[in-house]
């Protein structure tokens, strides 16, 4: 008896622990890729960092690996939200290890961002997302918005 006691007074502990945490949820291991300037053919290299929903301040943050923040977009000025999952061949391990590799594909996760800048002018972000946490990305972007995200998967 006292064992189920001690477990359920561990879940209300963990329970409230949760709860009380920060506001903010974050994603590690994503990429901020960077839109190429006009008439600029070769794209920035890829950001690395991590991608934040945060409650209090409603907004979504990109802090790169250092900590400094890539961009910033109040929640109320995003317009919509679109994932994306796509497939390709894996050519290189084909190649390189076993022809087998062309029946596999890699797929990569992005999470497009369409939001109205200070200016009213329409601007987009574009974040590639880890294949461990894309799915708990969607969702969180999902019910901290409040937009609904527009799935797009290749098969």
């Amino acid at each position: 008896m006292s064992r189920i006691l001690l477990r359920s007074l561990g879940l209300g502990a963990t329970l409230l622990i949760a709860t009380l945490s920060p506001a903010a949820s974050k994603f590690d291991h994503a990429e901020y890729m960077k839109a190429t300037a006009t008439g600029q053919k070769k794209a920035e290299p890829a950001v690395k960092g991590s991608l934040s929903f945060d409650q209090e301040k409603k907004c979504v943050d990109f802090l790169d690996e250092k900590g400094n923040p890539a961009f910033s977009i109040p929640y109320d000025t995003i317009k919509t939200l679109l994932y994306e999952q796509a497939a390709k061949p894996r050519y290189t391990e084909a190649v390189l290890i076993s022809p087998m590799f062309l029946l596999a594909h890699s797929k990569k996760h992005y999470l497009t961002i369409q939001y109205t800048d200070a200016t009213g002018a329409g601007q987009y972000v574009i974040v590639h997302l880890d294949k461990k946490n894309a799915q708990r990305v969607v969702t969180t972007a999902e019910s901290e918005t409040g937009k609904k995200v527009e799935r797009v998967e290749e098969k």
